[in-house]
């Protein structure tokens, strides 16, 4: 990958690992002790920054799910496959042999789980509590070049307790090197007790962190990507599905594993001061929003363009490492994968792009019609960033996809298991071809577009009506894609509503709407993760440029409430430190 940060170096790691027992993946193992091989790792600052690369390997995940997690390599992957999306009101993973399948047809189960991270991210903990332990030993290296070293090994152990904190709730903390003579089945902690302690984290990486980095650093840890893992958490906390003394579902006396056990609007205020903080940073660091690629641009090259200015932290990895064999096939229509390689796409669906605006700020009606391609070319600009529809642009050896049913000579040539009507197009290089197809993706974790958003919501809620400030960050977004500012008056459910489809805008196959319609639990209304996922169908028009579009519904989805949290897998509840979500 183009500036690559940190080249991974996995052999002299795996000799550090001796098995104790077989719970949380490989994370709880006996203590090496005066080990030969751990006393060569924090001999010198060479080897100490290669045991840095594997904590990084393990710990850094990749929102895209573009790789495979089974090739050996640490799974990058957060849905084996292909993207979350699927599973939402976005799209439609058109293969129905990948994960976001599970949750369509409400399958998902201890014994059908949708995490193949989960014991990656328990042995990226244990090797940061090793680098705790241990790296003040290193005899070549300055004690605030040290005291970076664990900010950068915090910084990744909050980042994945967080991962866990928004699926499962409360999990087990590990906050120091485990012995041999020590309880080794660790039970859950309460949601509380996570969030408090991924804040900790946080809060003790920041002021040890740099501010940014740059060059061949780019792939490390700032504080701005602390900063902006704070705020996440604290808006998470904040929000609906933990926020609240009565949970999704009861839990007798372990609600608190769950929930916080109580509602407190206070908790939108840590929230709204923590995405204030990452915006003070990101003025000193100079992270600032793209706006000189034009209107038609600006979004496009905030998520294409490898470590630009609106990236805070970024998972960087290389093709060498091999977790990008086929790198593009599960989000490729089979018609535009090199080779025809394309594992049937991921379909766009209406209900998403019915969120799009057009460029006066006007909803717009999809209630079928003769003017698709018009109604299509006035959309806000991040409509044709994100989404190819027909007649529109993939890149330049497909310039026009067809996506119609029928011309009157048959389908058009790229519609296939085209469902939706539309093609996802975010995520993928231009420049893809057949000749250049192992491109690595830019795989995004934290932007400073999000930032804006957490602020606007939370400044919202916090005072059950918009402020000025939270006007501005939403109109900040809206303005870099050339959409009005809103209108100013609105009420407090009125900004909501305006705040939450900014962000599926926005954030758009990013990773974040799978966990926003939960938190919020909306999840289970209609159109949601629940029940019909529309799309259209296209017919040409004899004698016309025009073409005429129908809506249907391509499938119906079910959503249970148990499914507001992931299930923890059967193999590790039968070791017996775990308890079971509700409902599974």
């Amino acid at each position: 990958m183009k500036n690559a940060a940190i080249v991974i170096v996995t052999s002299i790691m795996l000799l550090t690992i001796v098995s104790c027992e077989d719970m949380m993946g490989d994370f709880l193992e006996k203590a090496p002790g005066v080990d030969v091989t751990e006393d060569t790792i924090f001999s010198s600052r060479s080897q100490v920054e290669m045991f840095l690369a594997s904590i990084y390997e393990y710990g850094v995940h990749s929102n895209l799910g573009l790789g495979s997690p089974d090739n050996g390599a640490p799974a990058i992957a957060n849905s084996a496959g292909t993207i979350d999306a699927g599973a939402t009101d976005e799209a439609e993973a058109c293969a129905n042999w990948y994960d976001p399948q599970k949750w369509n047809n409400a399958s998902v189960s201890p014994d059908n789980t949708d995490d193949p991270r989960f014991s990656h991210r328990f042995t990226a903990i244990r090797k940061v509590t090793v680098m705790l332990d241990r790296v003040d030993e290193v005899p070549d290296i300055t004690k605030e070049y040290a005291n970076q070293l664990k900010a950068e090994s915090k910084f990744i152990r909050a980042l994945n307790y967080f991962e866990m904190f928004k699926r499962y709730g409360g999990v087990p903390i590990i906050d120091h090197r485990l012995q041999l003579d020590e309880n080794l089945k660790i039970p859950r902690s309460s949601v509380e007790d996570v969030v408090n302690f991924i804040v900790k984290d946080c809060d003790e990486a920041i002021p040890d962190l740099p501010i940014n980095q740059l060059g061949v650093l780019r792939g490390r840890a700032t504080r701005g990507a602390a900063l902006a893992l704070k705020a996440r958490t604290l808006l998470y906390a904040a929000s609906d599905l933990f926020n609240t003394d009565k949970p999704y579902l009861d839990f007798g006396t372990n609600n608190k594993l769950i929930c916080y056990g109580n509602k407190d609007k206070e908790r939108w205020k840590l929230a709204a001061d923590a995405a204030k903080k990452v915006l003070d940073w990101a003025k000193e660091a100079n992270c600032y929003l793209i706006t000189d690629q034009g209107l038609d641009g600006n979004y496009k090259y905030s998520w294409q363009t490898y470590d630009n200015s609106e990236i805070i932290f970024a998972e960087k990895s290389s093709d060498a490492m091999g977790k990008y064999t086929w790198p593009w096939s599960a989000i490729s229509p089979p018609t535009v994968y090199p080779g025809n390689a394309g594992q049937s796409g991921v379909t766009v669906t209406l209900n998403l792009v019915s969120k799009y605006e057009d460029r006066l700020g006007n909803k717009v009606d999809w209630n079928g019609g003769n003017d698709l391609q018009a109604k299509m070319a006035n959309l806000d600009y991040r409509f044709s960033q994100t989404v190819v529809g027909n007649l529109m642009r993939w890149n330049s050896e497909f310039p026009k996809l067809q996506l119609w049913q029928d011309s009157g000579n048959g389908p058009g040539a790229d519609v296939n298991t085209c469902y939706g009507g539309f093609w996802l197009h975010k995520l993928y290089p231009e420049e893809i071809s057949e000749s250049v197809w192992r491109k690595v993706p830019n795989s995004t974790l934290y932007q400073l577009n999000e930032a804006y958003l957490n602020y606007a919501e939370a400044l919202n809620e916090y005072n059950e009506g918009p402020t000025q400030e939270a006007y501005d960050a939403i109109n900040t977004i809206r303005k870099r894609s050339g959409q009005p500012d809103l209108p100013t008056g609105l009420g407090y459910l009125e900004f909501r509503a305006k705040v939450r489809n900014e962000r599926a805008i926005e954030l758009a196959f990013d990773g974040h709407r799978f966990y926003d319609i939960r938190r919020w639990m909306i999840a289970e209304e209609e159109g949601v993760m629940q029940g019909g996922m529309l799309g259209i169908k296209i017919y040409q028009i004899p004698e016309s440029t025009e073409y005429r579009y129908e809506p249907y519904v391509f499938e119906t989805r079910s959503f249970s409430r148990r499914m507001y949290l992931h299930p923890f897998g059967t193999g590790e509840i039968n070791k017996g430190y775990l308890i079971q979500n509700p409902g599974y």
